[in-house]
């Protein structure tokens, strides 16, 4: 009877590493879609430049070398831009081996440089209220995931919602010895009936074709268990307000 106890809680352990496994492919496939998506925004106006100096060039005949040099120099730029920006989003997305120490203005900069792009088109504004070098020990680029995770959220919402003036507040502060962000949106309130399900895997208020129900998840995952934090969200006046705390 004990080996077969055994046997069944192993078979269950390894049925629950398999699942864990599954949502964390599930998120990283959501977080590559995001980055796609944001690199094209990333990438537009880069593009463009480069067109109007290409498409100029027929048209100046009479260029000196030393003005050809110029505009070869402004392309060659651009480029090197271009390729900036695919090995800051390759870095982004690189899972930290062991902690180390950051601040959370640094992640919360990484997080808004990576999704700015598509709050721009949206016409989304942002706005960040600071204390200088708010220490924290942990994973950074997983931190700076879950700072992602609760913007693209707060994006959605607001897209999905048709808010008239959309807008992020994001607070930097401290707390005793702890490092708190609190990312909030004037989107409107999350029902009573789902606050307490927002972190479930799966579960989503979005259209199924929309969300994974990954995300959040993960997030809280990440916080949790692997920072030793903590991941809430509460219901403000006009919005919704996500407290991280480490």
């Amino acid at each position: 009877m004990n080996r077969t106890l055994e046997e069944r809680i192993e078979v269950a352990v390894k049925e629950l590493r398999q699942k864990d496994q599954a949502l964390i492919q599930q998120n990283r496939f959501a977080a590559m879609g995001e980055m796609i998506n944001n690199i094209a925004h990333q990438w537009r106006q880069p593009l463009n430049v480069i067109s109007l100096i290409v498409q100029g060039l027929p048209e100046c005949k009479d260029l000196s070398q030393k003005e050809l040099d110029f505009e070869v120099e402004r392309i060659m730029g651009v480029i090197l831009h271009m390729s900036q920006t695919i090995d800051d989003f390759r870095y982004f997305f690189r899972q930290d081996k062991e902690k180390s120490r950051f601040t959370a203005n640094q992640a919360v900069a990484k997080a808004i440089e990576f999704i700015s792009p598509s709050l721009i088109v949206k016409d989304i504004h942002i706005s960040i209220t600071e204390q200088p070098e708010v220490d924290i020990f942990g994973y950074s680029n997983e931190y700076a995931q879950v700072l992602l995770n609760i913007l693209s959220n707060a994006k959605d919402v607001l897209m999905e919602r048709d808010v008239a003036e959309p807008h992020i507040y994001i607070s930097i502060s401290r707390a005793e010895d702890r490092s708190v962000v609190t990312i909030t949106d004037n989107g409107g309130s999350i029902s009573p009936d789902v606050m307490h399900r927002i972190f479930d895997p799966y579960f989503t208020t979005k259209e199924k074709a929309l969300g994974t129900g990954i995300g959040l998840y993960m997030s809280k995952i990440i916080i949790e268990q692997n920072m030793g934090g903590s991941l809430t969200a509460v219901n403000v006046e006009g919005g919704v307000a996500f407290r991280i705390e480490v």
